[in-house]
């Protein structure tokens, strides 16, 4: 079962059919598309946008994302945004954080609420952590997420904001499934 299977329980069925079916897979599949950014100018949004490798401003960006299921629950997902990478695990929350889905990075933990409504998928930012260890609410970031299809295309657009720092990179576009099975860019399953 996918992390997002174990959150949204039936209510993944209500989603669009793309949507749906990049969060119940089985196999590794790799997804590519285009995407608009735009990013803040001052230098500590740009210094994070660098940092965890947020994607630079630009329009129609080549974006290419492949999805990795461990067949455990988790998921490892690698960005590509005009070749700047981002890479994370996804998997669903257990005992405090049941409910919520997990996105890990580095030394950080991202905690998301989900909810399916009005045929998209929202992801909001309820809580962060550093080495396991709770940050506090007033230093946490603001980041909205929101999935949805059109036709055979994943469209997803993801607004990010961070506390004395302000606006950070807001980016839109879509993805479609180029190939299902593949074996070059394992990123960090292979180092799970």
């Amino acid at each position: 079962m996918t992390p997002f299977q174990r959150i949204l329980g039936a209510a993944l069925d209500d989603l669009p059919d793309p949507v749906r079916a990049l969060h119940a897979l089985t196999t590794s599949v790799y997804t590519a598309g285009l995407a608009d950014i735009r990013a803040a100018a001052n230098p500590g949004a740009w210094l994070l946008c660098k940092v965890a490798g947020l994607p630079k401003p630009g329009q129609s960006v080549p974006v290419s994302v492949s999805f990795h299921p461990d067949g455990r629950g988790r998921e490892f997902w690698n960005r590509r945004f005009a070749g700047r990478r981002y890479a994370s695990t996804m998997e669903a929350g257990r005992q405090r954080d049941d409910g919520l889905l997990i996105e890990r990075f580095g030394p950080f933990d991202l905690l998301f609420r989900l909810e399916s409504t009005q045929g998209r998928l929202a992801w909001s930012l309820v809580g962060w952590r550093v080495l396991g260890v709770p940050l506090p609410a007033w230093s946490r970031p603001t980041i909205e997420c929101s999935e949805s299809g059109d036709g055979a295309r994943f469209l997803f657009d993801i607004d990010v904001a961070f506390p004395l720092v302000g606006h950070v990179v807001h980016y839109r576009g879509w993805l479609e499934v180029i190939d299902q099975v593949y074996g070059d860019d394992r990123g960090p399953q292979n180092s799970a």
